[in-house]
């Protein structure tokens, strides 16, 4: 818990400062913002897009084909305008298609990858996000050094796997396959 309130210092300095609303969906950050979210595609799939900055903005909105929307990035009365012309374009092509239009771009827009896509995406592959052990893929340690590289030793807990370990460490009989008979 004292680590996730930490990870929101950020979010209570804004609170303090008077430009965060206390209130989900109504800021910047917390999916409020048009230029900061997830949109579906024509064949379910979904976009992110993170084009906070003026120049990603506009690259964003060109590729897009909303240029005329520009005015938009700091006038948040403007913003459920232009959420509805995003969440149209975006409907109006497949997750690949946009990939491609966004691909190499400075729009800030990548795909939503599924749990089984993301080892194969080129740049968590190149980067070794992923890593293989008894025929299960699972994220890499991190963070990785190269002087103290690491391994991994196991592959991940099945449910119910170590449930005779646990239950002796913890003394809890009545959890061990099978039980102890009663004496």
């Amino acid at each position: 818990m004292d680590g996730t309130v930490h990870l929101s210092s950020m979010i209570h300095g804004m609170l303090a400062a008077g430009v965060w609303q206390d209130r989900r969906g109504a800021n910047l950050l917390d999916g409020g913002c048009p230029y900061y979210g997830t949109y579906e595609t024509a064949d379910g799939g979904h976009m992110a897009v993170g084009a906070l900055e003026p120049r990603f903005y506009a690259e964003f909105l060109r590729l897009l084909g909303v240029e005329d929307q520009a005015g938009a990035h700091a006038d948040v009365t403007r913003w459920p305008a232009l959420r509805a012309r995003v969440t149209a374009r975006f409907a109006s092509r497949t997750r690949e298609e946009w990939t491609a239009v966004f691909d190499g771009s400075d729009a800030c827009v990548a795909p939503v990858l599924s749990l089984r896509e993301a080892p194969h995406h080129p740049h968590l592959a190149a980067r070794s996000t992923f890593t293989g052990h008894g025929g299960i893929t699972q994220p890499a340690p991190a963070p990785r050094f190269s002087a103290t590289p690491t391994t991994i030793r196991t592959g991940p807990a099945r449910p119910g796997a170590d449930t005779d370990d646990v239950a002796r460490d913890w003394d809890v009989p009545r959890l061990l396959s099978p039980p102890p008979n009663p004496q």
